[in-house]
């Protein structure tokens, strides 16, 4: 494969069973629909067969699975460090690299979550909106202290402030560091000439049709128009032809979260904060693992966006 292309995200072994009976309960469905095939029966088919499997026969796809998994951690290492060198450094010297300090509300919601959540939940608070009322219930709690209050958890994101310092200090000094900075310099202006060559090549494509072409063509767009709609219907069809230009692109279809994530996800009342991260297009481009963006959010407090730039920073 080119290390110009992005690898896809292996399959989980649920898909992977999936394609493996797919076809077959697809003919049926046709059979069942006078030929015609309902794609959301097929689905919910294949998931009341992955259900009633037998933990044996699961296994046989979870191994197809992992072994797939493995294959692709190989090639996506090899695309990222084609594409992405600083990465693959921010992987490789994470434990050298120090994390930011934490703001003082972010500590004191981290410590007051629990026992909120716990509160939440004995005051009978419906599950799924568990999560919102938590960040909302902390954030209330904050607002609350008197500047008095909040010194305890001042002083330690002032600690955090300068335990973050010294370590970065060290991290400076050594010489992984300028490693780390040659590359990301190397990495930035990379980036900035594709986008410069891509600029130019999106210029040169408007000139390549001279202004004289662009207003015969036009004339005879118009002139083919006037001859085949009538007169009144002329201002439709001028508003039908421009339709294409305003059209909203089509939303990409968003990534599939193997069961398991979901379900932690769900224990933790994350899966709308995940789901919403893995909308982020500068997230999805960093291919995290969904548990790697999973623990970003159990770190955040469930806020994405600090989630996101935790991940992005890191």
């Amino acid at each position: 494969m080119p290390v110009d292309a992005k690898p896809k995200r292996a399959a989980s072994a649920y898909f992977i069973f999936g394609d493996s009976v797919r076809q077959g309960l697809m003919e049926e469905n046709r059979k069942q629909n006078g030929g015609k095939c309902k794609v959301a029966e097929v689905a919910k088919q294949i998931g009341e067969c992955w259900a009633k499997l037998g933990a044996e026969e699961k296994a046989k796809f979870e191994e197809q699975a992992k072994e797939g998994k493995e294959k692709q951690a190989v090639v996506m290492q090899a695309y990222k460090e084609a594409n992405d060198p600083l990465s693959v450094l921010k992987e490789k010297y994470a434990d050298l690299i120090p994390k930011k300090a934490h703001t003082s509300y972010f500590i004191f919601a981290q410590e007051n979550k629990a026992k909120t959540e716990k509160d939440l939940r004995d005051a009978g608070e419906d599950e799924k909106a568990l999560f919102k009322k938590i960040t909302v219930k902390l954030g209330e709690m904050w607002k609350a202290l008197s500047e008095a209050d909040k010194v305890p958890w001042n002083d330690k994101a002032k600690k955090a402030v300068i335990e973050y310092e010294e370590k970065k200090k060290v991290w400076e000094a050594r010489p992984e560091f300028v490693e780390f900075q040659r590359v990301e310099k190397e990495q930035k202006e990379k980036e900035a000439a594709q986008k410069e060559a891509a600029k130019e090549a999106e210029e040169n494509s408007a000139k390549e049709e001279s202004p004289k072409k662009k207003s015969k063509r036009k004339a005879a767009d118009d002139e083919g128009a006037e001859a085949s709609s009538p007169p009144e219907k002329k201002a439709k069809v001028e508003k039908a032809a421009k339709l294409p230009r305003t059209a909203k692109p089509a939303k990409p279809q968003a990534p599939v979260i193997d069961a398991d994530i979901i379900k932690k996800a769900e224990g933790l009342g994350l899966l709308s904060p995940l789901k919403n991260l893995l909308d982020r297009p500068e997230v999805v481009a960093k291919d995290f693992s969904h548990a790697k963006l999973l623990s970003a959010l159990e770190e955040s407090g469930g806020l994405v966006n600090k989630a996101k730039y935790s991940l992005m920073g890191a």
